[in-house]
């Protein structure tokens, strides 16, 4: 064993080993590190609303999607004063088809945005016996389509209807009312206000007869006329640019087929590129290349309207819905769900109501998922499906049916208040509240992605407006006295 080794222990541990200071060169790479994280942070963000923009320009081309409102809406301008008319909505143009107390018709555009008359086109004169107080003219249609670009075609007629005691027109089928004896169709030009062509629209293929057209639809290649018989529809297609017929044929509607003759409604409603379906008792789908027919809805069916890609008729029959096209007829179980937007970003989905809100697959049949939630209008916009049914507001993943979050009525306003319409801008969903004691109405915007609330509006600030409804992606709010335009 070797010598013991005096150890010496000292608790100062003295001043601490001098440390290098951070040169110019680390310096300068933590200010690059920081630069460069700002800058990754600044051009995400950027990325972020290039993305959302570009997402809202997409929504432009949808139906039925309003311009952005960041903040409660204005009036922007006023409608139609003492003629009755509808409002649809062509490029940047709003077309208005008025009826004017004296029984004239008359088809004006206006500026959308800020309500300057751009023209007026007269359509039918004035009876030369003026009309009794107890009567009116009724019925102005216009529509357009692929078939007519930059054009309108508008079916007038001499038809007459009892008024109702608040100055409306009542069912044609009073003693006081008097069928069509003729009518016309007017083709107008949307920039000028021309009327470029004029076809009869009141006589069969032989120039005799009574089949005065009732309802005109534009499909891609042709102007189609529904004429109501005793027994069924008189329907004929004609050129869009000459006016020649192309075909002539009775469709199978059932008695009464149209509103001029027994009081329901005789209707075209184009479907795709190749089929237009005909209302009137029952409903029918022809082919528009030579009017044979493809389907048949029945008499006790009733048509809520065409699918938002236009592929399809909707049909509600006895519980369950069909989808009547061109390639086939899909069943499906419940009641279908309005669907007022639809973007396309769950392709081919189609919702009913059966126990809690259902999804579909429009072209199958097969069902995509289910969710415990009840609905009555729907908006499908960025994957995402939004839902009233009167006391709330549901939003689901259009692809799973996951509820993302929900809004009850007395939440936004009070315990008595319920939802009576949903419309959206792409980034708000706008909800239509009213209670029920007080007739107090409002306007609420809600977040699309969180449901938080954006904005709310009192609609009585905006005067005599008593509800606000969206057609053709323009907000218009109604009043017992007048119609204005929201912005």
């Amino acid at each position: 064993m070797g010598d013991p080794v005096l150890v010496e222990l000292d608790d100062d541990a003295g001043p601490p080993a001098p440390q290098d200071r951070p040169g110019p060169a680390r310096r300068r790479w933590g200010l690059a590190l920081t630069v460069a994280l700002v800058l990754a942070l600044v051009v995400a963000q950027l990325v972020a609303d290039v993305r959302e923009r570009a997402r809202l320009a997409a929504l432009d081309d949808v139906p039925g999607v309003l311009d952005p409102l960041p903040g409660p809406p204005d009036v922007a301008w006023r409608l139609h004063g003492d003629a009755t008319g509808t409002v649809q909505v062509v490029g940047s143009q709003l077309l208005e088809s008025r009826i004017a107390p004296d029984g004239s018709m008359s088809l004006a555009a206006r500026d959308v945005a800020t309500g300057a008359e751009h023209w007026t086109a007269p359509l039918l004169e004035a009876p030369d016996a003026a009309l009794p107080a107890t009567v009116a003219r009724y019925g102005l249609q216009c529509a357009t389509g692929p078939g007519l670009p930059g054009r309108v075609a508008c079916l007038v007629h001499d038809a007459t209807a009892a008024r109702t005691p608040d100055g409306g027109p009542a069912a044609a089928a009073t003693a006081s009312s008097a069928p069509a004896t003729s009518a016309r169709l007017e083709v107008v030009d949307v920039e000028s206000g021309d009327v470029v062509a004029e076809y009869p629209a009141g006589a069969d293929a032989t120039g005799a007869g009574a089949a005065v057209a009732a309802a005109v639809g534009v499909t891609d290649d042709a102007l189609v006329l529904a004429a109501p018989l005793d027994d069924g529809t008189s329907v004929r297609a004609l050129d869009p640019t000459t006016g020649a017929q192309r075909w002539r044929v009775r469709a199978d509607t059932g008695f009464g087929g149209g509103w001029l003759r027994w009081g329901a409604e005789a209707r075209v409603l184009p479907v795709g590129d190749d089929a237009v379906g005909i209302l009137g008792a029952g409903v029918v789908l022809l082919d528009t290349a030579d009017g044979s027919a493809l389907a048949t809805a029945g008499t006790l069916a009733t048509v809520t309207g065409t699918r938002q890609d236009g592929s399809a008729l909707v049909v509600a029959s006895e519980g369950y819905t069909r989808l009547v096209g061109h390639d086939g007829d899909v069943r499906l179980e419940g009641t279908a769900v309005q669907v007022t937007v639809d973007d396309g970003s769950v392709p081919d989905l189609a919702l009913t109501t059966a126990g809690g809100l259902r999804a579909w697959d429009a072209v199958t049949g097969e069902e995509r998922w289910r969710a415990d939630v009840p609905a009555q209008e729907a908006l499908v916009v960025g994957t995402v499906v939004h839902v009233h049914d009167g006391f709330r507001v549901t939003t689901l993943d259009g692809r799973t049916g996951e509820v993302l979050w929900e809004a009850t009525a007395p939440d936004l306003l009070d315990e008595d208040a319920v939802v009576t319409g949903l419309a959206t801008d792409g980034s708000r969903v706008l909800v239509v509240a009213s209670s029920v004691a007080t007739s107090r109405a409002r306007l609420v915007a809600l977040d699309a992605a969180a449901g938080t609330e954006a904005w709310q509006t009192d609609l009585a600030r905006l005067g005599d407006v008593t509800s606000v409804e969206a057609v053709d992606g323009v907000l218009l709010g109604f009043g017992t006295q007048d119609v204005v335009v929201l912005r």
